[in-house]
């Protein structure tokens, strides 16, 4: 009898231990796959990257840093030769300004999705085509106040100061040029207005000091000195470098200055709705009808978009259209001048450009966010559960 209460005893043990055993096997399994899961996920992020052999960061070694610049060395021990810093020789070419709108491959600008309520441009949200065309009309000519052409001497001594020369000088379009911060009509330091679209393709008369119309729109004005004589009246062609004329009815504006021109004349088209910008050049070279509506003309459209995207806005622009918009300049007598009030849209938003004359929508110029795909794949393991009678035939 204890014998068979022992045997009963033990074979009660050895299936509760089988059971237990089994448990034990799934539950390893699961944490197994707990643990690869999450040590897969850990690496991918990057987060034991500092675990790896070899690459431990140590002070100075970091490859995005100046070695000579590492606090922990000493400066008079290691000096560099200026001759080799390709910062400081003066034979390289000047240093480009940062960008201050994000673009594409292809050059395009993003949308911008900055819109405040109230804010300036918050009625052309999410339009494009002829839609946002006929809203920035709306935008720029609400507050519109239209300073004199006289005027215009004055204001431009204010709102085309330079901001590489700390606004110290008056920055010339086409060449760079330095000038005072003061006007001077005649005699040595004199500069003039240049109409960057031409006064005898406006479509009006030529201008004087007292006019307020088309012809003294600040936007379309730059201080120039020489160069405007080379410059006249030639539409805009292609070219690279420096300022120049091309052919006898052409001239290119500079790499520097050919992506503002392109945007005042966005402006002035958008402004005007007498002018046209076209890609038909014998439109342009037509001097028949000089200072008449017919004569409205100026391109090369293509041309300007492609400038557009090639020569981004600066800061120089940036801060010379705040000034039309809101910035006081005085005249010699000291009398102040109220801003014209209006804003050059392609200036702050450049995006306009493709979504007007390039047939893009908004969904084409929004950034698309970048995502890393993680896969875990996981392998489902089944359990049997057989009784001990039945396990040579489950398994045979």
């Amino acid at each position: 009898m204890k014998k068979k209460t022992a045997r009963k005893i033990k074979k009660g043990i050895k299936k509760t231990y089988d059971k237990s055993s089994r448990l034990g096997k799934v539950f390893l399994i699961l944490l197994l796959i707990l643990f690869l899961g999450g040590f897969v996920y850990l690496y991918s992020e990057g987060y034991i990257d500092v675990f790896r052999p070899g690459e431990t960061e140590t002070p100075g070694e970091d490859p995005g840093e100046d070695p000579g610049e590492d606090p922990g060395e000493d400066p008079g021990e290691d000096p560099i030769d200026p001759g080799t810093d390709p910062g400081e020789d003066p034979g390289e070419d000047p240093i480009k300004e940062p960008k201050l709108f994000e673009q594409d491959e292809n050059g395009f600008y993003y949308y911008q999705t900055d819109y405040e309520p109230g804010s300036y441009y918050y009625s052309a949200k999410n339009l494009h085509g002829e839609d946002l065309s006929l809203e920035l009309k709306n935008i720029i000519r609400e507050d519109f106040n239209p300073r004199s052409y006289g005027e215009a001497r004055y204001i431009l001594s204010y709102s085309d100061r330079d901001p590489l020369n700390n606004n110290e000088s008056v920055r010339g379009i086409y060449d760079n040029d330095v000038i005072e911060t003061v006007w001077i009509g005649s005699g040595p330091g004199a500069w003039q207005r240049e109409h960057v679209w031409p006064n005898s393709k406006l479509g009006v008369p030529r201008v004087d000091n007292n006019n307020r119309n088309i012809a003294s729109d600040l936007h379309n004005l730059r201080a120039i000195t020489g160069i405007n004589q080379t410059r006249s009246n030639r539409y805009f062609a292609a070219g690279s470098g420096e300022a120049k004329t091309v052919g006898s009815d052409g001239f290119y504006p500079g790499d520097d200055h050919k992506g503002d021109v392109a945007r005042i004349l966005f402006y002035m088209v958008i402004m005007y709705d007498d002018l046209t910008l076209t890609n038909d050049i014998s439109k342009l070279t037509d001097e028949s009808n000089n200072y008449k509506p017919e004569g409205a003309y100026m391109g090369i459209l293509d041309l300007l978009i492609q400038w557009h995207k090639e020569d981004p806005v600066d800061e120089f622009e940036l801060q010379r259209n705040e000034f039309i918009y809101s910035g006081i300049a005085y005249d010699p007598n000291g009398n102040p001048i109220d801003p014209q009030g209006n804003r050059n849209p392609f200036i702050d938003r450049p995006e306009y450009v493709h979504l007007i004359w390039e047939d893009k929508t908004v969904d084409d110029l929004v950034k698309k966010e970048e995502v890393t795909e993680i896969k875990f794949e996981v392998k489902i393991v089944r359990i049997y559960y057989v009784k001990l009678s039945r396990r040579e035939e489950f398994f045979s």
